[in-house]
């Protein structure tokens, strides 16, 4: 005799809960589910009591809904920010990455805000990559975190940071454990001192536009290339980190802002840039000043005037 497939009490939820989603979309997309019970060869009396029976087991077990999360919002901030990104603690470059709380204090008015744009943790301990020296210890790691983050926080009144894909290797090594608010408090005690979006993400409402903020997962050896694409997909100009490079322009129709904002690392601190010869694109160090709606790129001279800023 045909069971037709009615679940039994002891199925999995997860099977359970997909059994369920599983009809609820072939209804939201106009399914005719006495159409859909033929084609599976079950009488349609019996494919509804199976899908009733799969519903109140699940509700029993885990209410309405098997499980309740939200990925939440990207930030949509407004003003003036210093923006960094691609820091990559400890292997810093920390003599460069004090200039972006001297040129704050000289050029921004208070408040004073940062926007760390990915990458402010290097989580080497926690990759799945094979090493090639020794590495620096977590505890190194989360003690030059701590050290810069406390540096900045005597410039600046606000501090936030976004995922970069270094940022989620302890999300990935914790198979989705972690959220941002978990890895944030590894290294900093007072959540209302610094504040970490589960976003790659965001954007900045400005008096010359919509910025958008990013650490994107793609990357070109040729500046300014991806965030040109992601300027004329989104419609916003577009200041982008994770690629290392610093350049500024317009995108290919001349109509919004593409900067690379640089990075704070030091290259020569890291093993798989300085051990082999490598046809890779150079890093350079840098960071950006958003300030009554246009990006200021700084870096290294003779690419900036520091004598004009400080």
């Amino acid at each position: 005799m045909a069971s037709y497939g009615i679940p039994r009490p002891d199925l999995p939820a997860e099977k359970l809960a997909k059994m369920v989603e599983r009809e609820q979309l072939l209804q939201g997309n106009g399914y005719d589910l006495i159409s859909h019970a033929g084609k599976l060869g079950i009488p349609y009396d019996i494919f509804m009591a199976r899908l009733e029976v799969a519903r109140q087991m699940r509700e029993k077990k885990h209410g309405k809904d098997l499980v309740e999360w939200s990925l939440g919002t990207p930030w949509r901030l407004e003003g003036d920010w210093m923006i960094i990104g691609d820091v990559h603690v400890p292997y810093t470059d920390y003599e460069f990455s004090q200039l972006v709380a001297l040129v704050a204090r000289k050029n921004m008015s208070k408040p004073r805000r940062l926007l760390i744009a990915g990458d402010f943790f290097n989580m080497d301990t926690f990759s799945n990559y094979i090493h090639l020296v020794n590495i620096p210890t977590w505890k190194e790691e989360r003690d030059a975190a701590k050290t810069l983050l406390h540096e900045w926080l005597e410039t600046f009144d606000e501090i936030r940071m976004l995922m970069g894909n270094h940022d989620r290797r302890l999300q990935k090594f914790v198979n989705g454990e972690f959220d941002e608010t978990d890895i944030l408090s590894l290294v900093i005690s007072n959540p209302d001192m610094v504040k970490m979006s589960g976003y790659g993400y965001c954007t900045i409402d400005t008096p010359g536009g919509v910025y958008r903020v990013t650490h994107p997962k793609n990357y070109s050896i040729n500046q300014l290339v991806v965030a040109d694409q992601l300027a004329l997909k989104f419609g916003q100009h577009i200041i982008s980190f994770h690629e290392h490079h610093l350049s500024a322009g317009y995108d290919r129709y001349k109509r919004y802002m593409v900067v690379n904002g640089g990075c704070l690392v030091d290259p020569d601190k890291l093993a798989y840039v300085k051990l082999d010869d490598s046809k890779s694109a150079g890093m350079a160090a840098g960071f950006v000043m958003l300030r009554n709606g246009a990006p200021q790129l700084f870096g290294k001279s003779p690419f900036t005037d520091w004598q004009h800023w400080l």
